[in-house]
């Protein structure tokens, strides 16, 4: 698919941050999708992105079950890069109960995760550190 990358940047000045965020996330899934490789600083947008998607609609459960763990390592960068700590820090514990017990549950629910799913359903929520960054480094992010 070829994006004009011009009125992509115009129209996501014009966004809500909501829209804004799930442009973005589009794109960097359309460029995967096509094949092309993504650089880090885009795995990490993106990868935080699924990562958000998969554990409000289901928990970490979900997250590991759909994706096991090609996104983990970028979406904690990319947390850690947004200056999402407390976020950073139940990414960085669910890579953990999966890794330990990926055997264990390949498909049922891991108990493990719950208290992780219901502390990142409590906390404020990130979204606006992304969006922040994605504007910061959008000419990085949109190319």
């Amino acid at each position: 698919m070829n994006i004009d990358l011009l009125k992509l940047k115009e129209k996501l000045k014009i966004l809500s941050d909501d829209d804004f965020d799930f442009e973005v996330a589009d794109y960097l899934l359309t460029v995967k999708f096509d094949g092309k490789p993504l650089s880090q600083i885009q795995r990490q947008v993106v990868s935080t992105n699924i990562l958000d998607n998969e554990v409000f609609n289901g928990g970490f459960d979900q997250f590991y079950l759909n994706n096991e763990d090609e996104y983990i390592d970028d979406a904690i960068d990319g947390l850690r890069e947004f200056g999402a700590t407390k976020f950073l820090e139940l990414a960085i514990k669910s890579k953990e109960i999966y890794l330990r017990d990926k055997e264990l549950y390949t498909s049922d629910r891991n108990p493990y995760f719950d208290p992780l799913d219901d502390k990142f359903y409590e906390l404020d929520h990130y979204g606006e550190l992304r969006i922040n960054y994605v504007k910061a480094h959008l000419d990085e992010i949109i190319e």
